[in-house]
């Protein structure tokens, strides 16, 4: 993800060719080499019949391009956030550029795609930022994200959202996000401080990022730099959050698992972590990798299937994996391909953040709604929708 460019110019960058490794820095640098659950060997549980391209989800024109796009049923409609938004033109802010966005549907019949969705928007019909700034995050913003500043003195607060959870006990949502630290030095030049779950109590309103440690530092961080680098992907299974965590080893990224009580996701102290052989421990660091999947995915349950479905793009690659398994820690059978997305405008670009919608699925979970994001040129991408049929 990006650097905030300014009131009057979009950055140069090149957007979709960052996004793999932003996610490494933001959601995988914490995390150290970890065992490997062997868990990989039962086939996988799903046979496909077709899978058919429905064509990019419909936007406001001012929205350039957006990604990530984690997905729930919430009060009635199917919410979507995203990561970040490149506008044409500027809000009332003065800035072409959001660092999230959120937006929401109400037709849950995805089979000829999807309709125009609800943007929350301001006064220039610019989309809003979805996860809210402290005072003192958008106090040092003003200041140190302006175009007037040399390139070195520029830097800027930016909150990266993750996969969201509905709550059935309550109908509140908690949403995953990281919060970074970015400089306007280079295009890898930025670090996640940490992540945490943000409560969202209706769509229509942006969430409470609430004050979660009361020592100095970083107090909305539930998980600060150096803890469970949870976020990748996440999920509802009965009385229980589970989040995935995913890093980098090698080509692949290596997925822990962790999880907590709904009534208990924001305390720290309530997170377990599988440490394999039905063990789940307090330290995070006697997490087993349970699969390799991608720094985003999801993961929901598929009554047709009978088993958990995880969803997620290949790393480097133009195609979209799933793996099943009868639980959240697995065993997970082995990945197997199901979409060969179009090919980016760039050769140097691939398609990304690969992810199922389970508000959207059709006839048991035999029909299931994927999406991934597609770079279609400067500072402009895609969301392609694509219609997958199990037999």
């Amino acid at each position: 993800m990006l650097m905030h460019s300014g009131p009057k110019t979009l950055t140069s960058r090149p957007w979709s060719v960052l996004v793999y490794a932003s996610l490494l820095s933001c959601i995988g640098f914490a995390l150290g080499p970890v065992a490997y659950q062997a868990q990989e060997q039962n086939g996988l549980e799903a046979r496909l019949e077709s899978a058919r391209d429905l064509g990019p989800i419909r936007f406001l024109r001012i929205i350039r391009g957006r990604d990530v796009g984690f997905s729930a049923r919430f009060a009635n409609r199917s919410v979507w956030v995203f990561g970040d938004t490149p506008l044409n033109s500027a809000g009332i802010d003065g800035y072409r550029w959001r660092s999230s966005t959120w937006a929401w549907i109400s037709d849950f019949d995805a089979h000829d795609g999807l309709g125009v969705f609800h943007e929350p928007v301001d006064r220039n019909g610019t989309p809003r930022e979805f996860l809210p700034f402290t005072d003192e995050e958008l106090s040092y913003n003003s200041k140190h994200n302006q175009l007037d500043l040399p390139e070195a003195e520029r830097s800027r607060w930016a909150l990266w959202p993750g996969p969201l959870v509905v709550d059935s006990a309550t109908g509140k949502a908690f949403v995953f996000y990281a919060k970074v630290f970015s400089r306007a030095t280079g295009p890898f030049d930025f670090e996640s401080v940490g992540e945490s779950i943000a409560l969202w109590e209706r769509p229509e309103r942006s969430p409470l990022r609430s004050q979660l440690r009361t020592r100095a530092g970083e107090t909305t961080l539930l998980f600060p730099k150096g803890d469970a680098p949870l976020g990748s992907g996440a999920l509802r299974a009965g009385d229980w959050l589970y989040s995935y965590g995913c890093q980098q080893q090698g080509m692949t990224f290596a997925c822990i698992v962790g999880r907590a009580r709904f009534a208990e996701v924001l305390k720290r102290e309530a997170w377990r972590f599988f440490a394999g052989n039905d063990h789940w421990s307090e330290d995070w660091h006697a997490a087993v990798t349970v699969m390799s999947a991608a720094p985003m995915l999801s993961v929901h349950w598929n009554n047709r299937l009978g088993r958990f479905l995880a969803v997620y793009s290949t790393p480097l690659v133009n195609t979209i994996e799933i793996r099943t398994a009868p639980r959240p820690e697995g065993p997970w059978s082995t990945g197997r391909v199901v979409i060969t997305g179009l090919a980016p405008m760039s050769e140097k670009t691939w398609d990304y953040c690969g992810m199922a919608h389970a508000e959207l699925a059709r006839d048991n979970g035999r029909v299931e709604y994927i999406t991934y994001c597609r770079d279609t040129g400067f500072l402009s991408s895609e969301i392609r929708l694509v219609q997958v049929t199990f037999k």
